[in-house]
């Protein structure tokens, strides 16, 4: 009677788990509503009755790799217009090059930012010489002149006059 027993509460058991691949299949079909991690949460607790402290985890998992996948997608569609993008940097005249890019171009913010960042460092030793000769003229502050003279961003040069100050308030 004790190995029928046995074999019973065996079966039961093997019955009430998941296997991994039943569990992979409900975390796909989470996944193919939202990629956000709550939201496939909320999906495995209610329609697969999982328990929240199994369905956290799996969802923010899931959520992370379908990021990283939709990233390395966009990414390598980026790349593909490598040269167009080249031309795009080297056709915008204005002083503002990430303005110039989402607005001539469409760049996503992000990237846009990044290439502006990008532009701006590999000039560092221009942007210092001309820092030094806007420092020596007193009629209008370092900022003012590095946007009238040199057609610096605003921004830039805004931030530039404030760091002067509070170096000065020292």
């Amino acid at each position: 009677m004790s190995r029928t027993w046995w074999w019973i509460l065996g079966a039961c058991t093997l019955a009430a788990c998941k296997s991994d691949v039943t569990r992979r299949e409900e975390i796909a079909a989470c996944s193919r509503r939202s990629a956000d991690a709550l939201e496939i949460e909320l999906c495995l607790t209610g329609n697969y009755r999982w328990k929240p402290a199994e369905a956290r985890p799996a969802a923010e998992t899931r959520s992370q790799q379908l990021a990283t996948i939709r990233q390395r997608r966009e990414d390598s569609v980026w790349a593909r217009g490598a040269a167009q993008r080249r031309d795009e940097i080297r056709s915008c005249e204005d002083p503002d090059l990430a303005r110039c890019l989402l607005v001539r171009f469409g760049w996503p913010e992000q990237r846009a930012g990044a290439a502006a960042d990008s532009v701006w460092q590999a000039n560092v030793p221009r942007h210092r010489r001309e820092i030094q000769e806007c420092s020596a003229q007193r009629q209008s502050s370092v900022g003012s002149c590095l946007m009238l003279r040199h057609k610096w961003p605003t921004q830039r040069a805004l931030a530039l006059d404030d760091s002067i100050q509070r170096a000065r308030m020292r």
